[in-house]
């Protein structure tokens, strides 16, 4: 362990009092002209150099630098459309901006937060001619930076008043349901949406179509939120989306089945060997029927040998109604059995 070394205070002489620290507030001041003179005398051949560096490299880069051009991608927003009033034309593409000035300016000038901004508070009935220039660019470009040209240098906007209908909505429905099913009803909730938009476009319609809904196929009922079907862009709705369901059903049908034959024992015959069958059901089992063998047979337990009638039996698959035949009984000559 280093013990710190003890040094002896000289002793004030007499009527001396011993000096003490200076204060922290009593070291700031402000400098007196003498003292800048004396700072301005140290050194005056490096602070001169010091000072044309700084010069030059503020002249370099500011001044002597070739001016570049680049080209950014500006979306259009509109401000201040009055209430009465609706654009039937609204830019959708963005606004090709030339831009020149210094390239370290231009290289750092982020164009995704730069916006084009017409202002529509002025807007008239008819056709609105707007030319483009600089003080739309939103936020405002550095001093250094201008605006070389616009393309397209200017907006023709068609504007027409502003009216709103209560217009009931009807589901548009495309494409067909499967095979033995159909449409019972369509309904959208609400079933009432409010239309805004040019009176010329409002005025006449007299109800709102949905998006297309595809039912193709479809053997259930659909039930989803679908968006509005908007015959121009300028016309919204409020709300802009309904609630459809589409109840289908079941098509029942009947189809005619010519000739099919009588299932007998061997050895026995039948007069007539067929019947005609009228049978109802759903499409899509009578589409594709095909009776099994036995569908249409005799019972001949307990039948003596002989020539007999007896009634006729029919079995259809499950679904299937047998709506008439055309006999109800057949001759069968039953032959000596063993």
């Amino acid at each position: 362990m280093k013990l710190p070394v003890l040094r002896s205070r000289r002793p004030a002489a007499d009527g001396e009092s011993p000096r003490r620290p200076t204060a922290p507030w009593q070291r700031l001041r402000v400098p007196r002209p003498t003292d800048l003179r004396a700072i301005i005398r140290q050194n005056p051949g490096l602070k001169l150099v010091s000072l044309l560096l700084a010069a030059l490299l503020w002249y370099s880069i500011t001044k002597t630098e070739r001016d570049a051009e680049r080209i950014i991608e500006v979306p259009v927003s509109l401000r201040k459309i009055p209430d009465s009033m609706t654009v039937m034309n609204p830019p959708t593409k963005a606004v090709s901006v030339t831009l020149r000035g210094p390239r370290t300016i231009l290289d750092n000038l982020d164009e995704h937060k730069t916006r084009l901004q017409l202002n529509l508070a002025g807007v008239q009935i008819g056709a609105n001619r707007i030319d483009l220039n600089g003080p739309m660019l939103n936020p405002d470009l550095p001093k250094s930076i201008k605006v070389v040209r616009f393309e397209p240098q200017s907006f023709t906007m068609q504007a027409d008043k502003a009216i709103m209908k209560r217009l009931p909505v009807r589901a548009a429905l495309a494409g067909s349901p499967g095979l033995g099913y159909t449409v019972v009803e369509s309904t959208a909730t609400p079933e009432l949406v409010e239309v805004r938009g040019p009176a010329h476009l409002v005025q006449d319609l007299k109800q709102v179509a949905t998006e297309p809904i595809e039912l193709r196929q479809a053997e259930a009922p659909i039930e989803r939120n679908v968006l509005l079907d908007a015959t121009d862009p300028s016309i919204t709705f409020v709300p802009d989306a309904v609630r459809v369901r589409v109840t289908l059903q079941e098509s029942v049908t009947e189809r005619e089945v010519p000739k099919v034959p009588i299932q007998v024992p061997e050895g026995v015959s039948v007069t007539p060997a067929t019947v005609d069958l009228t049978v109802r059901g759903p499409q899509r089992l009578l589409h594709n029927l095909s009776l099994p063998a036995d569908a249409v047979r005799v019972e001949l337990d307990g039948v003596p040998a002989g020539t007999h009638k007896v009634p006729i039996q029919v079995t259809l698959p499950e679904g299937l109604q047998l709506v008439r035949q055309s006999q109800q009984e057949v001759r069968v000559k039953v032959g000596g059995r063993s």
